[in-house]
């Protein structure tokens, strides 16, 4: 398959996790009960100084559940700009498919031990299309 196809195929599976994190995670999450209303309520409850700025562990949850989706949304643009610059810069595009093959790689790993399904298999299914496309352009 043409490394073009491999980095679009990478760029749709990270658009499905996007998504999913996004919308499913920090825009329409609902809450699971009073249990984690309450759980919820005390990360908020507890703040303390980091560097200079008062914040809670709440604050960090939805700000690295923030953070995720905008680095998600740069993969896909950097994974969409790769695949139209194939044949202008194989070298150049290669070796950012390898980068961007471990990043998933790592995320898929940090999904299987502390996520679930779902990111799992768009980080494989990325890491995968990556890696194959630096495969195909290792040569150029």
């Amino acid at each position: 398959m043409q490394p073009k196809i491999l980095l679009r195929i990478a760029a749709f599976a990270i658009l499905l996790f996007e998504l999913g994190h996004t919308l499913g995670g920090m825009i329409f999450a609902e809450s699971r009960g009073p249990e984690e209303d309450a759980l919820m309520a005390s990360l908020a409850a507890f703040r303390f100084d980091v560097m200079g700025s008062m914040r809670s562990h709440h604050d960090f949850y939805v700000g690295e559940g923030w953070y995720l989706s905008a680095a998600l949304a740069a993969m896909l643009v950097i994974c969409w700009q790769l695949s139209r610059s194939t044949l202008e810069s194989p070298v150049l595009v290669g070796r950012l498919s390898l980068v961007m093959a471990v990043f998933f790689a790592s995320s898929a790993a940090l999904s299987a031990a502390f996520f679930f399904v779902a990111p799992l298999v768009t980080s494989v299914v990325a890491s995968a299309a990556c890696g194959a496309a630096w495969w195909r352009l290792r040569s150029a």
